[in-house]
């Protein structure tokens, strides 16, 4: 449920919010990496700083002391460690003692944690305590007088000491100024940040209102200009050309309702005109003769409208139960309900069928849309055929498929009106030209639903037209399963 209301809020967010939502926490992660590193440096640096103070320390009072004719001695080491002190700003110790515990002077109760055996002139540090305080300490051991046979070496230990409150002061100062800078930065950073976010963003908000505030009929494709990021334009381009194919559908949208209007109109606007003449004949009228002109017009004005309709409803979407139908009775049928008006062309109409294909050979589909698929198919060969020409319905078997071929043969067909045939709204200019209006547009919608695909192409000889599609077989084991 939380992953889910996070979802929701995340959606409603902007581009530029979504922006800041990843910039901003980088910039705090880098921010706090960079004041993380600074610490380690100025801390490494203090430190470096104060031990190299200690070790100079221990160096002057190594040569301050010395073992001569007139006994051992550690000349002015107060005034030495008085200076070490004004550097480092803290209190500072010392102690020397030989070897052997005879000679010592400092502070005697500082120590110094030895190694094992430690070299001779090689200054060491450590840190250590001295009453209650913490200390930072170099030693070093230098040999007073050589080993003899008769006694062993004698050598000095000498310790210098500082407080390390006064470096750990120093270092806490540092890191207050540097997380002070750091903190400005990254507010000033942020704000800068933001702005460049809103600033390079801007020309979206901009397009926004422009296609927000644009006629809901104003279908002219958006101005691409400098102005537009270049990260936008891909989107800018791919609605002007979904704006392009909405202007060119609404065109022949326009076209096919007032071509349809008219077919519609010129039917009912004959049968009106008909009875009007019929009343002024009266008794001298040919009854028989009325009649089948009056059912002519009857039948195209219901043929326009039961195209339209079966055009609604292959819109509307509905899901198909295949079932097996049987192709050459069906298209037999149909081939024998359309000889009148292939006669009153004078077209040879007929139908073919390749080796192999029998009575029985099904096809996966509705029998009413393939009958319908037939039936305009062979209605435009014979309407837009040459007069005493020829149309056939050929099937063949192609593997799992039974494909099938409408021909005829007439005036020659350009490849522009070619490429068009099939789309919605579509309707060729020349009269002669195969395919204007509804039908082949329910061709198509219909043998989409099939899981099909109409291809329209020039015959192999002569004019006309050649059009094929393939419809899914029924093999005879899923035939026998089905009847099962």
């Amino acid at each position: 449920m939380m992953q889910g209301i996070f979802q929701s809020v995340w959606a409603k967010h902007s581009l530029s919010r979504r922006l800041l939502v990843w910039l901003l926490p980088s910039l705090v992660l880098i921010t706090v990496v960079e004041f993380s590193l600074s610490y380690r440096l100025a801390q490494q640096t203090i430190d470096e700083a104060y031990d190299r103070g200690l070790r100079s320390a221990v160096r002057a009072l190594s040569l301050a002391t010395r073992l001569d004719a007139n006994g051992f001695s550690v000349e002015k080491p107060f005034q030495l460690l008085s200076y070490v002190q004004s550097n480092a700003r803290g209190t500072v110790f010392f102690r020397v003692v030989t070897s052997d515990g005879l000679l010592e002077a400092g502070f005697t109760d500082l120590t110094f944690p030895w190694p094992a055996a430690p070299k001779n002139d090689e200054v060491l540090l450590a840190e250590g305590e001295y009453f209650d305080q913490h200390l930072r300490i170099a030693a070093l051991r230098r040999e007073l007088v050589a080993a003899t046979p008769q006694s062993p070496a004698i050598s000095v230990d000498l310790l210098v000491a500082e407080d390390l409150a006064p470096r750990q002061a120093y270092l806490e100062q540092f890191i207050w100024r540097t997380l002070l800078r750091d903190s400005i930065l990254l507010v000033f950073t942020a704000v800068l940040l933001i702005l460049i976010v809103k600033r390079s963003l801007s020309p979206l908000g901009r397009w926004s209102r422009l296609i927000r505030n644009r006629d809901s009929h104003d279908l002219t494709p958006l101005p691409i200009n400098e102005a537009l990021p270049l990260e936008a334009r891909p989107l800018i381009e791919s609605l002007n050309f979904h704006l392009d194919r909405g202007a060119q559908e609404q065109t022949q949208r326009r076209r096919f309702l007032d071509n349809a209007s008219h077919q519609i109109r010129t039917p009912l606007a004959v049968l009106k005109t008909q009875v009007a003449w019929a009343k002024l004949q009266g008794p001298d009228l040919d009854t028989m003769a009325f009649l089948a002109r009056f059912e002519s017009q009857v039948d195209q004005a219901s043929q326009h409208a039961a195209q339209m309709l079966q055009m609604a409803r292959l819109e509307s979407g509905q899901a198909l139960s295949p079932v097996a139908v049987a192709v050459w009775p069906l298209a037999q049928d149909v081939v024998i309900t359309l000889q009148a008006l292939a006669q009153q062309r004078q077209i040879d109409l007929g139908l073919s069928c390749g080796a192999g294909f029998g009575v029985s050979t099904c096809v996966w589909g509705d029998e009413g849309l393939i009958r319908q698929v037939f039936e305009n198919l062979l209605d435009n060969a014979i309407r837009h055929g040459s007069a005493g020409g020829e149309a056939t319905l050929s099937l063949a078997l192609a593997g799992d498929a039974v494909l099938v071929a409408v021909e005829n043969n007439g005036e020659p067909i350009s490849d522009d009106v070619l490429a068009h045939l099939g789309e919605r709204y579509y309707q060729a200019d020349q009269a002669s030209y195969w395919g204007s209006g509804l039908g082949l547009s329910i061709v198509a919608a219909i043998l989409t639903q099939l899981g099909s695909r109409i291809k329209f192409e020039h015959p192999t000889s002569g004019g006309g037209l050649r059009a094929v599609f393939e419809l899914n077989r029924v093999i005879e084991e899923e035939h026998n399963d089905v009847s099962t």
